[in-house]
């Protein structure tokens, strides 16, 4: 048997000496990597819910735009416009990882009830193709939705109609200006208003059919805009470059988070929150670990002075404790990812925790993960963190002289 063998082995028997203090520092170390996991599979859980509500009921995973779209999104973006049922349409569903696409034109106007106006953001959407790009674009919608059999028809969001005075059967009046600068005002009747509680979204909205804005703007045949949804989220980079590389130059493809840069913001905020009270158990757990080897080193001052008497190196005297320290994270780190992975298992299985955000209506249910990556790390953290937390007290016992050591009581 090798001396690292017999060395490990040892501090294997040690960590049973005092179990009672070996079971708090595993506890320890296991509470504080089943945090790091349970933090971490809802902190996914959550991403995740606000990245679909984005993508599958707003913005779509990607966007199909002229070049410079975004640099006068403000101001002319009806300019740069592009042509509806062409050749871009067909490279683009052509694209490996693309699972469908639908046409809209994005545009400001003015909204009257007669009595007041409002400036507002307008989607004009397919009413085909946009539930099938965007499924969770309906999930509070009052009243009906945009409808292929209502070509005037207009699905306002709740904090709008109600500052029109608007509901469902009532009739406005949209004027537009077209790309040349011609105004034009059309008859709308409300279908229905849809409750939008995401605060970064503005709430100045209504959706209208795309044949209508374009009736309105004179644009027939032209739109401002492709949303795209994919087979494979995951593969969101590696499709962005196939459609570049398939579009050319005179078009630019952004992706869900740089057209709502804000809701990225939000996500990597969260992120970090988690992270960092993350790191706070796992500094815990280290303190923990700390405690444990210097007592092992003040109780065990004789036994530390008669191994050195005996002529073991320093150097492996503390490689004996740094070894009880590694064997102390190990066990304790596994355990608490079992049971941390047990929990998220658990919660998901059964069906996640449901939330609703201030101001809604519909129920989310965040269903929490823990990847591989996660309990990797979380287990390779609290390992190292133990290991450095136990350099102190192992530079402390090899350092003890001998004599002082077996005269200690």
């Amino acid at each position: 048997m090798s001396l690292l063998a017999r060395i490990l082995g040892l501090a294997l028997r040690n960590t049973r000496r005092n179990r009672a203090r070996t079971g708090l520092t595993l506890g320890a170390i296991g509470f504080g990597v089943m945090m790091t996991v349970l933090l971490g599979g809802f902190s996914r859980g959550l991403t995740r819910v606000m990245e679909d509500d984005t993508i599958k009921g707003r913005t779509g995973a990607l966007q199909v735009h002229r070049k410079g779209y975004f640099d006068v999104k403000e101001n002319q973006p009806l300019k740069l416009d592009i042509e509806e049922h062409a050749e871009v349409e067909k490279k683009i569903l052509a694209t490996q990882g693309v699972a469908a696409v639908t046409a809209r034109i994005f545009f400001a106007a003015l909204l009257s009830n007669g009595a007041q106006a409002t400036t507002v953001i307008v989607q004009a959407v397919d009413p085909v193709q946009e539930p099938i790009v965007l499924p969770f674009q309906t999930g509070e919608v009052r009243g009906s939705v945009v409808r292929a059999d209502k070509p005037n028809g207009a699905l306002l969001v709740a904090e709008l109609a109600k500052a029109m005075g608007a509901k469902p059967g009532d009739t406005l009046a949209l004027q537009g200006a077209s790309p040349q600068g011609r105004q034009n005002a059309l008859d709308l009747e409300v279908v229905g208003t849809i409750n939008n509680s995401n605060a970064v979204e503005p709430k100045k909205v209504m959706y209208v059919p795309l044949d209508f804005a374009q009736r309105l703007l004179g644009m027939q045949g032209r739109v401002t805009e492709y949303v795209i949804s994919l087979e494979d989220r995951d593969a969101l980079p590696e499709v962005r470059e196939r459609l570049l590389a398939t579009l050319g130059p005179d078009y630019e493809v952004q992706t869900w988070r740089e057209v709502r840069p804000q809701l990225a913001d939000v996500i990597h905020f969260l992120e970090t929150v988690f992270s960092a009270v993350s790191v706070v158990f796992l500094i815990i757990a280290t303190f923990g670990v700390v405690n444990t080897m210097l007592m092992s080193v003040m109780e065990r001052t004789r036994e530390i002075g008669t191994l050195l008497a005996l002529g073991v190196r320093r150097k492996l005297v503390g490689l004996l404790f740094l070894l009880e320290a590694l064997c102390l994270a190990v066990l304790g780190s596994a355990g608490g990812a079992a049971v941390g992975v047990g929990v998220v298992v658990a919660i998901a299985g059964a069906g996640g925790v449901g939330s609703t955000a201030p101001g809604s209506t519909m129920v989310l249910y965040i269903v929490p993960y823990a990847p591989v990556e996660l309990v990797s790390v979380a287990m390779g953290a609290a390992t190292v963190a133990a290991l450095v937390a136990a350099v102190y007290p192992a530079l402390r016992a090899a350092s003890l002289r001998p004599v002082d050591a077996l005269r200690a009581t």
